[in-house]
């Protein structure tokens, strides 16, 4: 890399510069400041751990946006962060060990190798919070609750939210007697809604005509509330806890209607968005020009198993830049006031006032030429019949 080159960043990795700075800061400080409101306490997790505690949990395309180095101490592989949720679990389960809900929430920085969709970042800022130990669907309330709080303190405009359960994917897919090679496919035939794609899999395989039906009927499982109704009368026989799924999503959707009366709700019988390690209800939120989600999650139960404590869990996240982007808010910017260089017990007194106030208080360096405009400042510390006083610009 030469000298004329030395400023560039690599791909997928960006700097955040003032005001955006400050407004991002701004953004973050009041979004922890509603989860303490709630009860969540803030963790900060540790940037790289052992490959071991980070893999904890499953699916392939985390494992590769997983930065990986040896460590020079013990000769063991760690990673930086590619995701924080691995890291709460363990908190949860090896650290805190409560008996009770543990609610507890972040805000870092992650990285990864790739960005998560063609144009992301591959340094995304995620904030969210997560709530162990309550299996019950009042916890899943709670946490979409706090989403669409979150949503809304960022004055992100209208929202639409996306339920699901994967636990009707998995009560039908255990009595499919499919090997791995085959669940891959069908699970790949079912996200892309391809009902030919699951027909043709599932007669190779003499799957029951009755499973086989509800199968291909899963895809077409989305839209609005009446898409329940359906799903009850289409999936009546089905195994497993799929009529007991559906009530969940029923209860949740009733409750959010209640709490939440204008909110825009759409359900996907088919959503498997994280299906290697969700367990239960997954929802999503989304707005209109951006194409992908802007806050997700979901239940996870079990997750602190790998730490020798199995808890339910539910939890949702988000990037912070994303959210920043995307934001409606007017932020206030501090007003700039140029004060001289001078020790005089009464200017620094007024000085100190200032800033506490809130106002950005600029001290004439020596031999700096930046006039007040220059550096931004719309009043200045002035002496006027023997008083520091300030002069408008």
């Amino acid at each position: 890399m030469t000298k004329a080159n030395r400023w560039l960043l690599p791909d997928g990795v960006d700097e955040i510069l003032p005001p955006e700075a400050n407004n991002l800061e701004s953004l973050r400080r009041d979004i922890l400041d509603l989860y303490r409101s709630w009860g969540y306490e803030l963790v900060i997790t540790p940037l790289i751990e052992f490959l071991d505690s980070l893999s904890i949990v499953p699916g392939e395309d985390l494992q590769l946006e997983t930065f990986k180095v040896v460590d020079q101490l013990s000769g063991r592989t760690m990673g930086v962060r590619a995701d924080i949720t691995s890291q709460v679990a363990r908190i949860d389960a090896h650290v805190m060990q409560k008996n009770t809900p543990n609610r507890l929430c972040y805000a870092d920085s992650v990285l990864r190798t790739k960005p998560s969709t063609m144009l992301g970042s591959r340094s995304p800022y995620r904030i969210g919070a997560e709530l162990y130990g309550h299996t019950g669907i009042d916890s899943d309330f709670e946490i979409i609750s706090l989403m669409l709080e979150t949503l809304k303190l960022a004055e992100i405009g209208e929202v639409q939210l996306a339920l699901g359960h994967v636990g009707i994917y998995r009560s039908l897919i255990a009595h499919a007697e499919l090997d791995a090679e085959q669940e891959r496919k069908l699970f790949s035939a079912i996200q892309s809604k391809s009902e030919k794609d699951i027909d043709n899999l599932l007669h190779k395989q003499k799957t029951n005509g009755a499973l086989l039906e509800m199968l291909k009927t899963l895809p077409k499982l989305c839209g609005d509330e009446s898409v329940l109704d359906t799903a009850e009368q289409v999936l009546s026989k089905a195994p497993g806890t799929v009529l007991d799924d559906i009530t969940q999503l029923r209860s949740l959707c009733e409750s959010l209607k209640s709490r939440y009366p204008e909110q825009s709700l759409y359900f996907d019988l088919s959503e498997l968005r994280g299906y290697e390690y969700h367990t239960g209800v997954v929802f999503a939120a989304y707005t209109i020009g951006f194409g992908s989600s802007i806050a997700k999650g979901g239940r996870y139960d079990d997750i602190g198993q790998h730490f020798g404590r199995a808890r339910a869990a539910t939890g949702f996240d988000s990037d912070l830049k994303n959210l920043l982007a995307l934001s409606n808010r007017k932020f206030t910017v501090a007003e700039k006031v140029l004060a001289p260089a001078n020790d005089d017990r009464e200017l620094q007194a007024l000085i100190y006032a200032l800033r506490a106030e809130g106002k950005q208080v600029l001290t004439i360096l020596s031999e700096d030429s930046a006039s007040a405009k220059d550096l931004g400042c719309t009043q200045e510390i002035v002496k006027k019949d023997n008083k520091w006083v300030l002069n408008p610009l």
